[in-house]
């Protein structure tokens, strides 16, 4: 089933990239946006909408990732639903890297998300967790929070 909402979820992750401030050995090198996931969707309207822009003096680069051991680096990593099984093992991987995880299922602020995919009415929004954020080491603008449909502190 093709997800219709692709292009806005992508849209979105650009927008986290742009309305989130990472420490600053991060802000060198390729800006890394990863799905974790099926290929189709997200990852296809990231690559063609965003891939090669910039984050201040960064390129994005959007990476698909099938198995969590060819993730390294990723400044964003958008698990998709399929993959949400895996989020506890990545949470793991990740606990020292400033990687801003976007999940798309119901509870996953609280496993330790930072930004989660909803639906409202016929609308695509987000909620987010922000110490979930401050562990990472990840400060969200409050243009973003404003945008949230939920804020957890």
């Amino acid at each position: 089933m093709r997800d219709t909402r692709s292009p806005v979820k992508a849209l979105y992750l650009y927008n986290f990239a742009t309305l989130i401030d990472w420490p600053s050995e991060y802000r060198k090198g390729n800006f890394v946006i990863g799905v974790y996931g099926a290929k189709e969707g997200v990852y296809e309207s990231l690559k063609m909408k965003y891939e090669g822009k910039a984050i201040g003096s960064q390129e994005i680069v959007v990476q698909n990732y099938t198995s969590s051991t060819q993730i390294s680096d990723a400044h964003i990593l958008y698990i998709t639903p399929t993959k949400s099984s895996s989020f506890s093992t990545l949470e793991t991987q990740f606990k020292n890297k400033s990687t801003l995880f976007v999940t798309e299922k119901d509870g996953y602020l609280s496993k330790g998300a930072a930004i989660n995919f909803v639906v409202e009415g016929s609308s695509q929004k987000f909620e987010i967790n922000k110490s979930n954020a401050k562990k990472h080491k990840l400060v969200i603008a409050d243009r973003l929070l404003d945008l949230a449909t939920k804020v957890v502190e």
